[in-house]
């Protein structure tokens, strides 16, 4: 339960939105997770007040390179693959989870927190570990709720947090807010890791382009994409693997619409935001093709980014692949008639992406 590293008055929030619509089976984790926050928000406040004004006057000097692309399209992967090179910086699971504290207290607490972890995520079997890569948008729920990932507790309302990675909806001061933790979280993590290239990995990110550029203007970005009609699949299978751990609540939401809604907003809002990222600073690659050859196209990535190392972190690299063994690729017996429904949604992408659009 992710939610452990929220503040108190970030936890509140949360119950307050979804109007303490909670089942009663899940009343023991929800107990669990109060008495958790209520002890560790002190935690909070005292790093805060060590470290807000240093986090202010902070002068970034390399912008962080971000990988995008929508869930189940390979990021975690290449993310992986990314930070293996001693001068870059990311964050780690247990970082996002305890944003509001990863700084004073972090040595105190790891090593509890481990002993809570399973090995692998339940979606794909990925293995997981206190310092394994994760999502910064898990770090801003855990700030101010102000994240898609806040409906993993909550999938009735899931609709509501979507507007938090495609901007349907926010008010001005939404967006401000968004604006400050995002940029805030990433300074936590500059100031960690000094003058490191940070390379993060969140998707909902593919739908923020336009913000992050206005924090970091000489942002570096990788978009992975992936057959659509595969990611349809692969995502529902996601939520109907982690629905039923993390929710607090008895229900589903439409899942069909959840899925065609989100993938669209957040790519149309990526479309209309891509032609602002400097082509010196953007590189896309395709599924697909990354999983035949990583490091062909890891070193791509180094080569169009200007990034340095490559040859210094290639044994990292391949001692990672070694020990990883085949990468498994989930594959779905997607009929005609499913197909055409997809494409039915999610044409005007699919075309862009330049996938299967002849379906007869």
């Amino acid at each position: 339960m992710f939610a452990v590293g929220a503040n108190l008055r970030t936890w509140m929030k949360l119950l307050i939105e979804n109007k303490f619509r909670l089942s009663l089976l899940r009343i023991p984790q929800i107990f669990f997770v109060t008495l958790v926050v209520v002890f560790f928000t002190p935690f909070g406040i005292i790093e805060k007040i060590v470290f807000n004004r240093k986090l202010k006057e902070i002068n970034m000097k390399i912008d962080p390179l971000f990988i995008i692309g929508h869930w189940r399209q390979g990021t975690t992967f290449l993310h992986e693959l990314l930070i293996r090179n001693p001068n870059h910086g990311y964050m780690t699971m247990y970082e996002s989870i305890f944003p509001n504290h990863f700084l004073y207290f972090e040595r105190f607490m790891k090593r509890i927190f481990g002993w809570f972890l399973p090995e692998t995520r339940p979606q794909d079997d990925v293995k997981i570990g206190v310092d394994a890569p994760h999502e910064h948008g898990f770090a801003i729920a855990n700030i101010c709720s102000m994240s898609i990932y806040s409906g993993t507790y909550f999938p009735l309302n899931q609709e509501f947090y979507n507007r938090y990675a495609s901007g349907k909806g926010l008010t001005e001061k939404e967006r401000n807010k968004l604006r400050y933790y995002t940029d805030y979280v990433i300074r936590k993590l500059y100031y960690k890791n000094g003058d490191k290239l940070l390379i993060l990995k969140d998707p909902i990110d593919t739908a923020t382009v336009d913000t992050i550029l206005e924090l970091y203007p000489n942002a570096k970005f990788v978009h992975i994409i992936r057959d659509p009609y595969e990611v349809y699949y692969s995502t529902k299978k996601l939520h109907e693997r982690t629905i039923p751990i993390y929710r607090l609540q008895r229900g589903y939401p439409d899942l069909e619409k959840l899925i065609f809604t989100a993938y669209r907003d957040i790519y149309e809002k990526y479309y209309s935001d891509v032609p602002l990222i400097p082509k010196k600073n953007f590189v896309e690659i395709k599924y697909e093709d990354f999983i035949k050859d990583p490091l062909a196209y890891v070193k791509l990535i180094y080569d169009e980014l200007d990034l340095k190392g490559y040859e210094e972190s290639l044994p990292e690299i391949q001692a990672f692949l070694d020990a990883e063994g085949d990468y498994n690729r989930s594959r779905y017996n997607i009929s005609k008639e499913e197909k055409q429904k997809i494409y039915s949604h999610w044409y005007e992408i699919i075309d862009k992406m330049g996938y299967e659009s002849n379906i007869k």
